[in-house]
């Protein structure tokens, strides 16, 4: 499987002995996971199933999962969901509200309707010969006691980036909690959350979007999260159109914006995961304004097209 990784961990050869690791491809893309290994806790088995069942319940590309029933679910019926799949979907509703429809769960047959129904890689994409209608809803999900979800919507959902972005959040978490490590990272393929509890700072490093060897700039952080979108990688030819991933929720279509790479430094990796997708949807002075709903504090970095770089941030961190 080829995996395009947009931002790089810098490992100094002198922290090689003090980390503890591991790297797998999982959920369609390569996560790295490396902790400070004082203690020597046995943490490893549990990381890699946690992330084997997120793959296995929640990716729209598995049938008989957790996600597939859900989808396949009647409008107006409740469903009982899994506590994880119950609290993603609160978060990606609560993101959709502070986004105003940009970001939206609810695309899944938009993409499939845009020729994504398979994997990456792929270059070519067959026209769907029936085009549903598009429109937004007010409540598509509503969500009661006992993990229950009342659907009122025909949209189907897909979790794609917001999984990834929850699963390393709550690798984060779960591995601060329970192994005493000083400092660590979780790396799900570009949606990062890192830690320190002390002076160790991590090196991120930028890969340009169109020579992946180059990298444009890096930047340390000790604690926080990072995330980036491109839009180049996951592209295809429907026809004679060019198509990718980002689909504006407001639209049900893909971004058309001279931003082909945008990368997110914010408190948490989620919010940055979703900040990220919305800068190829609308202007800077727009973007910071939906992202001040999410976080109050972000910066980031967006290549252009002709290879124009620009760098800002919110108010708070541009001192």
């Amino acid at each position: 499987m080829t995996i395009k990784r947009w931002l790089n961990v810098i490992v100094p050869p002198e922290d090689l002995n003090e980390i503890d690791s591991v790297e797998v491809n999982v959920m369609n893309t390569s996560f790295y996971i490396a902790i400070s290994n004082e203690y020597n806790t046995n943490w490893k088995e549990t990381i890699l199933s946690f992330l084997q069942y997120m793959e296995r319940e929640f990716s729209r590309f598995l049938s008989n999962n957790e996600l597939s029933r859900l989808n396949e679910a009647k409008r107006d019926s409740i469903i009982v969901v899994s506590p994880i799949l119950f609290d993603i979907l609160k978060k990606a509703e609560e993101y959709r509200l502070k986004t105003e429809d940009r970001f939206s769960p609810y695309l899944l047959i938009r993409l499939e309707v845009h020729g994504y129904k398979q994997s990456f890689p792929f270059e070519v994409a067959q026209h769907e010969e029936t085009i549903p209608r598009f429109k937004n809803e007010d409540k598509p999900l509503i969500f009661t006691e006992g993990y229950q979800v009342m659907k009122k919507t025909d949209q189907k959902v897909d979790l794609g980036g917001i999984a990834k972005g929850y699963a390393v959040e709550a690798i984060s978490k779960w591995l601060q909690n329970h192994t005493r490590s000083t400092y660590g990272i979780v790396d799900g393929g570009g949606d990062m959350a890192m830690w320190s509890k002390g002076d160790k700072a991590w090196t991120i490093g930028i890969r340009d979007p169109f020579y992946e060897e180059i990298e444009i700039g890096s930047f340390s952080i000790r604690n926080g999260g990072v995330a980036t979108s491109n839009t180049i990688y996951r592209s295809w030819l429907q026809g004679e159109t060019k198509k990718h991933h980002i689909l504006d929720g407001r639209t049900g279509m893909p971004t058309v914006s001279e931003v082909v790479q945008a990368t997110v430094v914010t408190e948490r990796c989620l919010d940055a995961e979703i900040s990220a997708k919305l800068f190829f949807m609308d202007d800077v002075t727009t973007v910071k304004s939906v992202l001040s709903n999410i976080n109050r504090k972000f910066s980031y970095v967006l290549v252009e097209s002709n290879g124009k770089i620009e760098i800002g941030g919110s108010r708070e961190n541009e001192h």
